[in-house]
């Protein structure tokens, strides 16, 4: 079937990029890790390998929309220049039927980038973290394990809590010196308005996170016409967890492709703008439009038989079209991100866009 022979050539292509890619970013990211780590402990190769092995889906994630369109320009390059090109549009192949296969291949590259290498990239990320600050830990470095000046808030429709906290431990756990300012919703009547009045604050020793409450320590409660009120402990209701915590203080790449949604809805609960974690959620759910767009790209530009000339500069035109692609899209990511624009609109223009700009240019060369 020339479908599944076209598709097998595209897919070679793809792994002989993925593979040149994947080597290329170890060999630098090893002497990278040799470098920065091995600079503060006695690293050795192979640890230095392992490191990076944990970095090396989340870096490869980046590049896989760019190893999309190379490995498109291979295999049609190649299929060109072989004169089965010809051969297959002889036998009454349209283009749309001999591109099917590198569009399933991209669109597939797309689910599986979205679905199982991004999380499996934030969780060995995560992993690489720890397992750097441990390493440095037993070399005998000192290691921040803590985050201070920490902000938070959480709460319903009808309460609002503002959390400031001086540090927060490496679990996401335990915080100190916390401040509690609790407001209500004002209601005139059973109406609800935008209006709020103080409730109570709570300056506490410490406060820790356990079974869905807050559990406060050593702590002072301020309510309006009362005077302050010492207590040795007071647990608060509340929906964060350790994890959900440690996310918002790292940046939305550190969040699976799974886990954004609860986390967007639990973040947007508790009042907190989520454009950046709403913008990565749908860009990722962008991904197979996006990769199939650039595969047309690449495919296209190698559709002109090898003897007419000028296949050099056409695929010099995909690439920059490519490029051009990708600067736009983090451009509209950029928006997005800061809530200028939806963040689905940002996500999903510049690649439906690319997409049907691709299907346009391929259109009227085959049918005219």
């Amino acid at each position: 079937m020339i479908q599944r022979y076209v598709f097998m050539r595209c897919l070679f292509a793809l792994g002989l990029v993925i593979g040149i890619f994947a080597i290329t970013i170890m060999l630098v990211d090893v002497v990278e890790q040799l470098r920065t780590v091995g600079g503060d402990i006695d690293l050795s190769p192979l640890t230095a390998v392992q490191l990076s092995l944990m970095k090396l889906p989340g870096l490869l994630e980046e590049t896989l929309a760019f190893a999309v369109l190379v490995s498109a320009m291979i295999a049609y390059n190649q299929l060109s220049k072989s004169s089965e090109l010809s051969v297959i549009r002889a036998t009454g192949q349209s283009a749309w039927q001999f591109l099917a296969p590198v569009m399933v291949m991209a669109a597939g590259l797309g689910l599986f980038a979205m679905m199982i290498l991004n999380p499996l990239g934030a969780h060995l990320s995560e992993r690489f973290e720890t397992t750097r600050a441990n390493l440095l830990q037993e070399g005998g470095q000192v290691v921040e394990r803590q985050r201070s000046d920490i902000w938070l808030r959480q709460g319903s429709g009808d309460t609002q809590i503002v959390i400031h906290a001086a540090t927060v431990d490496s679990t996401g756990q335990v915080f100190t010196n916390v401040r509690f300012l609790e407001e209500g919703r004002i209601y005139e009547g059973a109406r609800p308005t935008q209006r709020f009045r103080f409730i109570r604050r709570i300056d506490a020793e410490t406060a820790r996170i356990s079974g869905g409450f807050w559990q406060l320590s050593n702590l002072i409660e301020n309510t309006p016409g009362n005077p302050p009120q010492e207590l040795a402990s007071l647990a608060i209701e509340t929906d964060l967890d350790p994890n959900t915590l440690l996310s918002r203080f790292t940046s939305p790449d550190t969040i699976g492709f799974w886990g954004l949604p609860s986390f967007i809805s639990q973040t947007s609960r508790a009042g907190l703008d989520t454009s950046r974690f709403s913008m990565r959620w749908f860009g990722l759910t962008s991904l197979p439009v996006l990769y199939t767009a650039m595969a047309l790209i690449g495919a296209i530009v190698c559709l002109r038989l090898s003897r007419l000339g000028g296949t050099s500069r056409l695929i010099a035109v995909g690439a920059g079209a490519a490029v051009a692609l990708f600067f736009v899209t983090q451009i509209a990511s950029s928006f997005g991100s800061s809530g200028a624009i939806p963040a689905l609109i940002a996500a999903w223009s510049p690649a439906l866009c690319a997409l049907f700009i691709s299907l346009t240019v391929l259109a009227y060369q085959e049918d005219g």
